[in-house]
């Protein structure tokens, strides 16, 4: 009787073994922003508490650039281990400032990656990263135009390369405006905090599985070890950040709002023709809106704006608000400086 009852749990088990989800292979090639507080290890930690689980490798390397790991021989070993096949996803992180304001370097670079992920049947998922952050009153401020620029970079390529994108950045910048006073930088205004890297790893799972983040705990270990502990209340906050960016972004759809947002910029023909001798700060306000940074040095005030055509606009102020130079400059070139003095 107890052989017949131990052969009947083997074939009542047997289908769930049989059945069970097996992890998907996922590499992630970057720098700081992905081996800080082990991003790698949060995400498969994370992942092991969902139905979809991943095996997760990594290849970092501090400060590197995607096109940096293409042309450095000393890092070959990341080309290599994408070649090898062995991965369902790689997921691709450039260096920080790159997408921002070497545009055409991330642009090239991820041509590149996608061409060797296509002959190793994986595919492709762009880390869109967050921007840096400044000391505003006090407290960190996410960096708007720097965001901008960076998620204008990553979803070009992405529709050039039918790429995914797991918009952290997206999420970073919804988590700010929701949570000032919460900020996911450590004091250096470019790095994660344990709360920075846990919003990376949900966006990013939710990118690979299609499913929002829900009901998942604040804190992980892996293979017993400790990973990252968040107080249940901010890890669910958390993924209702990433839940959100998920729900509302698709790279076609951000562009889209991109040239929605460019139409209603100034442009440098108007700059030229309205800002002259004596302007006052004010005027430059009422033409472009409000500004993206603002900054004092030396006893002059600084004031950046985005205008038509992808380019940057600063004004630099006496104490009194009078307008005495211009510059206006493109991502990655020579700014044109307008003396007003």
């Amino acid at each position: 009787m107890k052989q017949v009852i131990l052969t009947l749990l083997t074939i009542i088990l047997l289908p769930l073994h049989t059945f069970a989800t097996e992890a998907e292979r996922v590499l992630l090639i970057g720098n700081s922003y992905t081996y800080c507080n082990d991003l790698p290890g949060v995400l498969m930690a994370l992942s092991e508490q969902t139905d979809r689980p991943l095996h997760v490798e990594s290849y970092t390397v501090g400060g590197m650039s995607l096109r940096g790991f293409l042309n450095t021989p000393a890092h070959a070993r990341a080309r290599q281990m994408l070649e090898s096949g062995d991965f369902d996803w790689v997921i691709l992180q450039d260096q920080s400032q790159t997408p921002a304001y070497r545009p055409d370097d991330t642009l090239s670079a991820v041509r590149r990656w996608a061409e060797i992920a296509a002959a190793a049947d994986t595919r492709v998922v762009l880390f869109l990263t967050w921007a840096h952050a400044y000391k505003d009153k006090g407290k960190l401020q996410l960096r708007s135009d720097m965001q901008q620029r960076t998620g204008s970079t990553y979803c070009r390529a992405a529709v050039r390369h039918n790429a995914a994108v797991a918009p952290v950045g997206e999420a970073w910048a919804a988590w700010y405006r929701k949570h000032p006073d919460t900020p996911l930088h450590v004091q250096d205004g470019s790095h994660p905090n344990p709360c920075g890297t846990y919003l990376a790893a949900c966006v990013i799972h939710g990118t690979i599985s299609g499913k929002a983040p829900k009901n998942l705990p604040g804190t992980l270990r892996l293979d017993s070890r400790p990973l990252i502990s968040i107080p249940a209340s901010t890890a669910a906050e958390l993924q209702s950040a990433a839940a959100y960016t998920l729900k509302h972004f698709t790279p076609a759809r951000y562009l889209a709002k991109e040239e929605e947002r460019e139409a209603d910029l100034l442009s440098v023909e108007t700059v030229r023709r309205e800002i002259t001798r004596g302007t006052h700060i004010s005027d430059l306000i009422r033409l472009a809106g409000k500004p993206i940074y603002t900054a004092t040095h030396g006893g002059q005030h600084i004031y950046q704006f985005r205008i038509r055509g992808g380019k940057e606009l600063c004004a630099y102020c006496s104490s009194r608000g009078i307008i005495e130079q211009l510059s206006i400059a493109s991502p990655g070139s020579m700014a044109e400086i307008i003396d007003l003095r």
